[in-house]
């Protein structure tokens, strides 16, 4: 199980088995190759370059007698061909044979219908038999292979979708920071690591977070450990974070995480961090496409999303009041409101997802 989390994937089980089973070759792998495409997979006991694995793909592949075995059993060549027959095919006079390989075992296990992971186990020349010990020790870990294919699919979606949060939190300038149950920093986004590099008046000591301010800081600790020991539904608080300059605050949203599974006894909190400065993308382009804005009209529901209003548009922009005003008009119309809070409230749920 901690094999796909390894620097080099699977090393420590593949030398384990290759010890159990005496010398041979063990190769664990994700994808099958075939002609084009040298699949995923991992060898111990023999060194091989990813041009090795493609040139096997592609001249021996397609050729190899246990391609496409019953998922979940173990099979062997013996258990396809009889060795006299073997010797004389395509596959061992071309790959087996300048390898010194007389013998292959191993198992397909699929997830709904497809190929998750399959093992093979090689033995040389001169090598004994697999023996009957030996293949009862391999088909042990048929169920857990099984299980290793569940646990990766459901790791890997979970990794495909935090990928895909922590994309969309730092296209929309918003920091995320996850604490433990002792308040310690497990994960921060690289949003979260700027504004924590650029604002001074907030600080990690020992991976905890401080604010300059000592009521600040007072009033974040009351409210994490809050969230932390409320037997009630939690209610998410935000903590205003002034700032030396004259900037405006820095806004910090706590909320408490559920408890993900039965195995998880203590909740962890998630900051928010919103920056109404901070600019790292133009969402112009967004807005004119969700709602059919023309540019000026975007520009300025943007501004009124980050406070601004009519007047201090039209002084940015040089533009009228009166302009200004049929811009919003027009924006109202489109966006399908009557007021500006709402067009700003609708906006902001729609392109923020806050």
């Amino acid at each position: 199980m901690r094999g796909p989390l390894q620097d080099a994937p699977w090393s420590d089980f593949l030398k384990a088995l290759r010890e159990q089973l005496s010398p041979c070759m063990v190769v664990i792998g994700l994808d099958l190759p075939q002609p084009g495409d040298a699949g995923i997979s991992f060898i111990e006991g023999g060194e091989f370059s990813p041009e090795d694995k493609l040139g096997f793909a592609n001249k021996h592949a397609s050729l190899d007698p246990l391609l496409g075995l019953p998922e979940g059993t173990l099979v062997s060549l013996d258990d396809v061909i009889p060795r006299e027959k073997l010797i004389e095919t395509d596959f061992y006079q071309t790959f087996m044979k300048p390898l010194r390989h007389s013998q292959i075992m191993g198992f397909d296990v699929h997830r709904k219908g497809k190929m998750a992971l399959y093992l093979r186990i090689i033995r040389h020349e001169g090598e004994p038999d697999f023996s009957i010990e030996e293949r009862a020790t391999v088909e042990l870990l048929i169920p857990l292979f099984h299980e290793l294919a569940h646990w990766m699919e459901h790791n890997q979606r979970h990794t495909r979708e935090h990928s895909l949060y922590e994309q969309a939190f730092s296209t929309l300038a918003v920091g995320t920071v996850i604490l433990d149950d002792e308040l310690k920093i497990v994960f921060a986004n690289q949003v979260a690591d700027q504004l924590l590099e650029d604002n001074k008046d907030i600080t990690v000591h020992s991976s905890k977070l401080r604010l300059a301010r000592q009521h600040e800081n007072q009033n974040l600790q009351k409210v994490l450990q809050s969230l932390l020991t409320d037997d009630g539904h939690a209610v998410p608080q935000v903590i205003p974070v002034q700032r030396a300059s004259e900037s405006s605050p820095l806004f910090i949203t706590a909320h408490r995480l559920s408890l993900q599974d039965q195995l998880e006894s203590k909740h962890h909190i998630a900051l928010y961090m919103t920056d109404p400065e901070l600019r790292q993308i133009d969402q112009t382009q967004l807005v004119m496409q969700a709602f059919s804005l023309t540019k000026q009209e975007a520009r300025l529901v943007i501004a009124l999303a980050n406070g601004g209003t009519l007047e201090d548009f039209s002084l940015e922009t040089g533009v009228s009041k009166n302009t200004a005003r049929s811009h919003l008009y027009s924006s109202f119309r489109k966006v399908g409101v009557t007021q500006q809070s709402a067009l700003v409230s609708h906006v902001i749920r729609a392109i923020y997802g806050l």
